[in-house]
């Protein structure tokens, strides 16, 4: 669980997503120069099992993922405690370079978009810089790949075909029940129950008096 979060703290998204077997999370993350997000993250989540990505702007500059930069951050310990806490690893881009690209031209460009995985889940794969997509933002586009492995999910709904034989014989049956619908001795609250149902027994019989019955089936191949 979450604890409730501070209104102020908006630059924190998480993205939970359902499979058969559990609930996943991906958390987008956006922490100024002062690491309010990061900090947040590390005294408020409780548990949040089942996180498959960490991802954002943690304008954290070190020698571990950027080459280019020779020293190493004071916030590089919070960061790994949190990347641990949900059982995630940092995972470099297959094409490395800077995701940040600075305004001035006398400041060097930096790495400071970063790309946590659970190492457990094969489903969320490489991911790689797309700086030709930046414009006009100065931080590069991650692209990270999802595998989806090929399945068939057979749905059952019940429709009547709009402008049908079925949908006008649908609209009559409800109307005419309707109308000889006897409303003048509502003098309580159980006679007015007793009202209602009617009408919803009504709305109830038409409907699975002329809707079909059909099986929609959504396909998904592998990715």
């Amino acid at each position: 669980m979450i604890k409730p979060f501070d209104p102020h703290h908006w630059d924190v998204n998480i993205l939970a997503f359902h499979t058969d077997q559990a609930t996943n999370f991906i958390i987008n993350i956006y922490s100024n120069s002062n690491q309010n997000a990061l900090h947040f993250l590390n005294q408020n989540i409780i548990n949040l099992d089942n996180t498959v990505v960490m991802i954002g702007d943690f304008n954290i500059r070190d020698n571990n993922w950027d080459p280019n930069y020779p020293h190493h951050s004071i916030h590089i310990d919070d960061l790994v405690t949190l990347a641990e806490s949900l059982g995630l690893e940092l995972f470099p881009p297959i094409n490395p370079g800077p995701t940040r690209f600075a305004d001035n031209p006398h400041d060097s460009n930096s790495v400071i978009d970063l790309v946590f995985i659970n190492p457990n889940n094969s489903g969320f794969g490489q991911h790689t810089l797309h700086p030709d997509l930046r414009k006009p933002s100065d931080h590069v586009s991650l692209i990270i790949e999802v595998g989806i492995k090929e399945a068939n999910i057979d749905n059952v709904i019940w429709s009547i075909c709009k402008d049908s034989k079925e949908e006008e014989n649908f609209i009559k049956a409800i109307t005419n029940n309707t109308l000889a619908l006897n409303t003048m001795d509502i003098v309580s609250k159980k006679a007015l129950e007793t009202v209602v149902q009617h009408l919803a027994n009504i709305f109830n019989d038409a409907w699975y008096s002329y809707a079909k019955r059909k099986h929609i089936t959504k396909y998904s191949k592998e990715w």
